[in-house]
């Protein structure tokens, strides 16, 4: 069985850290991805986020 589509998708699946988490962190002035771990708890898994996490970063 699949999850139905959200309007808050998954960034880190590891983390379940969604999109949402991940720009509130930057509207409150994260710009780094050593900073965006911290606050959220994303990319501390496998690491497979990175390149999103660096585009939500931009």
């Amino acid at each position: 069985m699949t999850s139905p589509p959200t309007d808050d998708p998954l960034v880190c699946l590891c983390a379940h850290v969604p999109e949402s988490v991940i720009l509130t962190a930057v509207d409150s002035g994260v710009r780094d991805i050593p900073a965006l771990r911290e606050a959220t708890g994303a990319n501390t898994g496998c690491g497979d986020c990175l390149q999103d996490l660096e585009e939500l970063l931009a």
